[in-house]
C-alpha cells in the first residue's frame, strides 16, 4: 500500500486530510509498543513543525497521566497556537480492531483535553498496519 506524503506547510482541513496524516505517521507498520503521537495544528489547520511522540504509555489510561498530557499540550498550544487544536494517533501492538483499552484511552484523553480547554480535531488508532478513526460518540 502506497502512503501519500503529508507536507509540513499543508493545511489539514478535512477528515480525509487528517486520516492521511495518521496513515503517513503509522506508515503501515506493526507497532511493538504503545505510543501516542500528537500533532498540533494552528488556527488555519496548518501543522506546527514538531510531531510529539509519547512513548511506552500504559495499556490502560489513568486520570493523572491523561491530565498531565492534556495540560502539557494546552501549555504548548497557548504559547504556539492559542486558537489551535490537537490530532492524536494511538499506536499499539495487536489486532486492528478497537479494544476496551483503546476505548478507555479515547474517552480519558477526550475528557482530559476538554477539562484543559484543548480542542481535539481527531483521534485515530493504529494497529497491525491499519489506521482507524474514533468517532466522537466512541468516547461516550
Amino acid at each position: 500500500m502506497e502512503i501519500e506524503p503529508v507536507t509540513p506547510e499543508e493545511p489539514l482541513r478535512t477528515d480525509a486530510d487528517l486520516l492521511r496524516w495518521a496513515r503517513f505517521i503509522n506508515h503501515g507498520v506493526h507497532p511493538r509498543m504503545r505510543t501516542l503521537w500528537v500533532l498540533l495544528l494552528d488556527e488555519e489547520d496548518v501543522p506546527l513543525p514538531e510531531i510529539i511522540p509519547i512513548e511506552e504509555i500504559p495499556d490502560l489510561p489513568d486520570a493523572e497521566g491523561t491530565t498531565r498530557i492534556a495540560e502539557a499540550l494546552g501549555s504548548l498550544l497557548s504559547g504556539s497556537a492559542p486558537q489551535g487544536c490537537v490530532v492524536m494517533l494511538l499506536e499499539r501492538p495487536g489486532p486492528s480492531r478497537r479494544t476496551q483499552a483503546d476505548h478507555a484511552w479515547h474517552t480519558m484523553l477526550r475528557l482530559a483535553m476538554s477539562e484543559a480547554d484543548v480542542r481535539v480535531r481527531a483521534v485515530f488508532l493504529a494497529a497491525e498496519g491499519a489506521v482507524l478513526p474514533f468517532a466522537l460518540d466512541d468516547a461516550a
